[in-house]
């Protein structure tokens, strides 16, 4: 892989208020512009086509980290890949994602067969390019990485300036990892002024982040990361205690942010469940996620209409345990008239 496509041109058209001038772009669309007509879909782009096939059934997924989003407000500009949930700022912290795997330099991460399924619109992480966004920053979901991968975004973000290999824009190589790994990557960006092409691509990627007001996260010092076999703590959380204190003087506020029921008191699915005391109450329980558009007006009026309560919750998911007096009851499936996005997550 030799050349930087697409050109800067393109790159530029994705901003959300493309530059007036494009001085610095011109030599990317010199040239005679080649004749489609009469040529096949190229089989590289029936490959693109199939791996967003392939992606699809991700989009909808509950947020959690390991997960590459796209920017809601400009999702043709980019992406974003989840690292760790900042509970004190109330924002994500990650790094910036696009489809230009020819632009990767010493800290970028190239996307490849081993993290399919993944939309080909994440196909390079920007690891020296970290940002902070919050939960509605984020669109659909486009990948998920696992740990090992992570841990190797994490590892290029602090240690991928230290390698000294000669500048060759549009290489890609592999970088051996600590533990025995390794990753795609690219060489370092050249010094020399107007000699390399990747350097104009990240000013105007930072361009962009700035219309967006999206802020860079502090490299210096990233926010400890949570393990992908451990489901994040729900963005919208404290929107939900609030919801949880308003719905009825009976329902059980749990004080802490984390829940981690006792074994013996985990709930899967629907089950039934005893309470200790002088008498047995018997009822059904289940796990649900709500929307996170819904209002609190809408989950209690729902909640009052099926005879639910809320006994439980949120969990590290975000996710709420309702109470159905009726042995018998059976949720509504998630859609219009009610404010479920998941049950039984």
């Amino acid at each position: 892989m030799t050349a930087l496509t697409p050109s800067l041109a393109i790159v530029a058209a994705r901003l959300p208020s493309p530059p007036s001038s494009a001085e610095l772009l011109d030599a990317e669309v010199s040239g005679d512009t080649p004749d489609w007509r009469g040529i096949a879909i190229p089989e590289h782009l029936m490959e693109r086509f199939a791996r967003r096939s392939d992606a699809a059934p991700l989009a909808a997924r509950p947020i959690a980290g390991g997960q590459i989003h796209l920017l809601a407000r400009c999702p043709g500009f980019g992406a974003v890949l989840l690292d760790a949930w900042d509970s004190s700022r109330q924002r994500w912290r990650g790094w910036l994602v696009t489809p230009d795997a020819s632009y990767a330099d010493a800290c970028g991460l190239v996307v490849e067969q081993r993290d399919a399924p993944a939309d080909p619109r994440a196909g390079l992480v920007l690891c020296d390019m970290p940002v902070t966004l919050a939960v509605t920053d984020l669109g659909a979901c486009l990948g998920v990485f696992s740990q090992e991968r992570l841990q190797a975004v994490r590892w290029l973000e602090t240690q991928g300036r230290a390698n000294r290999a000669a500048a060759a824009p549009g290489v890609i190589a592999r970088v051996a990892l600590p533990g025995g790994d390794y990753a795609l990557t690219g060489t370092p960006l050249s010094s020399e002024l107007g000699k390399d092409g990747r350097v104009a691509y990240r000013q105007l990627l930072r361009q962009g982040l700035q219309q967006l007001q999206i802020a860079p996260a502090d490299a210096a010092a990233p926010q400890t990361p949570v393990p992908i076999a451990t489901p994040m703590r729900a963005a919208n959380a404290n929107r939900w205690l609030k919801l949880v204190t308003a719905v009825a003087a009976s329902v059980m506020v749990v004080q802490s942010a984390w829940l981690f029921l006792p074994k013996d008191q985990a709930v899967v699915g629907n089950a039934e469940f005893r309470n200790g005391g002088s008498g047995v109450e018997t009822g059904v329980r289940t796990r649900v996620l709500f929307r996170a558009e819904a209002t609190e007006a809408e989950i209690r009026t729902w909640l009052q209409r099926e005879q639910l309560e809320i006994v439980a919750g949120p969990d590290t998911l975000g996710a709420f345990t309702v109470l159905s007096r009726n042995r018998q009851k059976v949720l509504p499936p998630p859609g219009p008239g009610n404010p479920l996005a998941v049950i039984n997550p």
